[in-house]
This record gives structure tokens, sequence and C-alpha cells, in this order.
């Protein structure tokens, strides 16, 4: 997949999945999370028994937003590994550095 994307995982994990392919620990967040990309997405995450993503502004890159399925369902292919109780936020391929709070996540 050359896509990129966003999803929640555990209560305390925002992964990124697809060239970046990283962990953003949000352990104690209270409030929703700032998510930009530099395609000029921008969202918030935020758990609250399951994984919430606010799109506010959809870049170039911006693909769509799958809502969460539920704790005993699984999210279709390609995004089947996918925490199920999580939004997914799917970028296309290009995007070139994504900052979840103040973290800027970039290829190596």
């Amino acid at each position: 997949m050359n896509n990129e994307i966003i999803y929640g995982s555990s209560d305390d994990l925002i992964e990124i999945d697809g060239l970046f392919c990283d962990e953003h620990n949000c352990y104690g967040h209270e409030k929703p999370i700032n998510i930009r990309a530099s395609d000029g997405t921008k969202a918030t995450i935020f758990y609250d028994g399951e994984w919430k993503i606010d799109v506010k502004e959809q870049g170039d890159k911006f693909q769509q937003l799958i809502k969460a399925v539920g704790e005993d369902n699984s999210h279709a292919e390609p995004f089947k590994l996918c925490s199920s109780y999580s939004d997914i936020l799917v970028l296309n391929e290009g995007v070139e550095w994504i900052k979840i709070g103040t973290k800027t996540y970039k290829a190596d």
C-alpha cells in the first residue's frame, strides 16, 4: 500500500502506516490531538472508547475517512489490520510529512 493511513490503537497510540510507519504515544491526553499533513489536510483525533477522527480540511492528497466498525468487527481489506474501534484517515501517496501534536514524521 502506497497510501499513508492514520488510526488509533490501544487507548494511547496513534499509528501511521505507509512510507512513514511509526507510532505516536498520546498517553494521558484529555482533548483532541491535531493532525496536519504536507498536502494541507487538517484533522483531529480523540479517544473516548473509540478513536474518532474529525477532518477539518481536505488537502490535495486526502483520499477518504473510514469510520470505526466496532469492537467485534473488522475493517475491509486493505485496512483489516487497523483497529476496528478506530476511524482511519487515508491519504494518497506523495505526502512529504505528517505532524501529530507537536511531532513531525517524515520518511527516512
